[in-house]
């Protein structure tokens, strides 16, 4: 399939009989359908970089027009005799090859920065997501720094989690291992979903879909669907668990999913989330069973939501927001 009519496809620019013909050779085979998917996301992170850049591509363009028009006006004999000398027609191909891949590396996740150099990412006051140059989704807590490499001909992906949390769908590669590092910590994976989270001598880690593999001073620990796994970056002692909640998934779905658990792990993640002093006053309403869904919006709806749920009262005094 000739990529331009799937580019056509794509604008919505493709007539109802090209619009079939490219449907139906999607459905025809897997191979088919993982070639859109590649050109498709090669269009919308081209489309985001784009709005985003600050390069002016109208200027540039302008620029070689020009440069181009000043090369043709010269004498026809003198251009001839040029171009017949082998060295300015080998000149020529390099230069086509250094444009081409400019032209090229300007559409790519931070314009393919990664390729040959450490790319920085960090989120402030809220959370963002960005699509990296293999593909790989990553979803950044706030105040979470990080900063990501893959050498065109480097043997793995590598990403540094520098401060904060972040969740990954990392697109599979299993020529080229996905590697992030912590302080002491190396999560290896070749395509997967899970969270990872620094804070302190602890890094936390939940896998979604896909194994992840952990490993610190050479011991290692594999984890499945479903499981958790903290790392004292000082002594090296991990321990696996369940996760006893969705909430840590707050910032990548935008929603606070509770099912029966106890409030005031409820109320520890509001506090991480919003930045917020939420007290409970007193010991048995830690323990309250909640089971509710909350969005990641108003802070104060999301109180309304808790005490209408519970039937509790809740006051703000001297900063502090108190549930009794």
């Amino acid at each position: 399939m000739n990529e331009e009519k799937l580019i056509k496809y794509l604008l919505q620019e493709s007539d109802s009989e090209e619009t079939k013909a490219v449907q139906e050779w999607i459905s025809e085979d897997e191979a088919n359908q993982k070639q859109f998917e590649e050109v498709q996301w090669i269009w919308k992170s081209s489309k985001v970089l784009l709005e985003k850049s600050e390069v002016d591509e109208n200027l540039a363009w302008q620029r070689f027009t020009k440069l181009r028009n000043e090369s043709s006006s010269a004498a026809p004999t003198q251009n001839q005799r040029f171009l017949q000398r082998g060295w300015f027609k080998a000149a020529a191909a390099v230069t086509l090859i250094f444009v081409s891949a400019w032209v090229y590396s300007a559409f790519l996740p931070q314009s393919g920065r990664a390729y040959y150099s450490s790319v920085e990412l960090q989120s402030e006051g809220s959370p963002i997501e960005v699509a990296i140059l293999d593909g790989t989704s990553i979803t950044l807590n706030k105040n979470t720094s990080l900063s990501y490499s893959q050498k065109f001909l480097g043997k793995q992906r590598n990403v540094s989690l520098e401060s904060g949390e972040a969740f990954f769908d990392v697109k599979r590669n299993e020529n080229k291992p996905f590697v992030i590092q912590t302080e002491k910590v190396q999560i290896t994976v070749l395509g997967t979903s899970f969270h990872v989270k620094t804070a302190g001598n602890t890094t936390e880690v939940i896998v979604v879909t896909g194994s992840v593999q952990v490993e610190i001073d050479g011991k290692k620990e594999v984890l499945k669907p479903d499981e958790k796994l903290r790392v004292n970056q000082e002594t090296g002692e991990m321990e696996k668990t369940l996760p006893s909640n969705k909430l840590y998934n707050y910032y990548v779905s935008k929603r606070f999913q509770a099912d029966r658990i106890p409030l005031e792990e409820l109320v520890k993640t509001l506090n991480e989330a919003y930045d917020a002093n939420i007290e409970i006053a007193r010991d048995e309403l830690r323990t309250l069973p909640i089971t509710t869904t909350l969005e990641y919006g108003s802070l104060s709806k999301n109180l309304d939501v808790i005490r209408e749920t519970l039937n509790l009262k809740i006051s703000l005094s001297d900063g502090k927001i108190r549930i009794e």
